[in-house]
């Protein structure tokens, strides 16, 4: 689902989609309170070192576009058992510090995503396709990763490595804000941060006591299905996902 963003929105991140991974951070700078990060009118976004809270503040800023987007379930015993399993695979992340939020979305697609400093949605789509609980402990555990990873944060860097702090002239914390979400839930990832993830979240499985199996066995499940969910549309070729994570199994990793 397409985001409503701000004019020119588009056009910006049509110029920072085209650059690659890799770029070098920015030099450090004193961190700020997300909303003191404009100066003279230019954003100058202090990414290289951002702090959790930081990256809080902005997820919740991001959390208002997605509830003007999405239908959020408010069937309590759905979103707590969502919640229960979340918890459980933070506590094993290594960024078990972030205060975790987790979310059902009223949608049959089969599909999840993060934005960052904590917000995980999980499509009810997702909950009806998945066999057991461990299997959604592999699609919510390689979400976490993302976060852990800092993945939208790294795309912002990129983003604005590309087209340089001129070019963001003018925009204000909400276009920001957009810039964000639409990186987070309509562009894909990197190949290299999705094998990460992939590698991310079959640690947080094993420490949470989820059998990693289920990873493999619930993206085999998809590719079984007459037409590829969206859950894999944004996601490197799922047969070789496949074969990594089980080599990664077999491995002991």
């Amino acid at each position: 689902m397409k985001s409503r963003m701000h004019k020119g929105v588009s056009l910006i991140l049509g110029l920072g989609t085209a650059c690659t991974i890799g770029l070098s951070s920015l030099e450090p700078a004193s961190a700020l309170p997300w909303q003191q990060l404009i100066f003279n009118g230019v954003q100058l976004l202090q990414l290289s070192n951002i702090s959790p809270q930081q990256t809080v503040a902005l997820g919740q800023n991001i959390h208002q576009q997605v509830k003007q987007n999405y239908r959020l379930d408010s069937n309590s015993k759905t979103n707590a058992y969502v919640n229960r399993v979340g918890q459980r695979l933070a506590k094993a992340s290594n960024c078990s510090q972030i205060p975790f939020r987790f979310y059902v979305v009223r949608d049959s697609s089969i599909n999840a995503f993060a934005t960052t400093g904590g917000y995980v949605y999980v499509h009810t789509g997702l909950l009806n396709a998945v066999d057991n609980e461990d299997q959604l402990a592999s699609v919510i555990g390689h979400e976490i990763a993302h976060i852990c990873n800092n993945d939208l944060i790294n795309k912002l860097k990129q983003t604005q490595l590309a087209q340089g702090a001129a070019s963001l002239a003018g925009l204000d914390q909400s276009a920001v804000t957009a810039i964000a979400y639409q990186l987070a839930v309509d562009l894909p990832n990197s190949r290299e941060a999705e094998f990460n993830a992939d590698d991310k979240g079959l640690q947080y499985m094993r420490r949470a006591g989820y059998n990693p199996k289920a990873m493999p066995a619930f993206l085999r499940k998809l590719v079984r299905q007459s037409s590829a969910p969206s859950f894999l549309s944004s996601h490197p070729a799922t047969q070789e996902r496949i074969s990594v994570i089980e080599r990664k199994i077999a491995n002991g990793r």
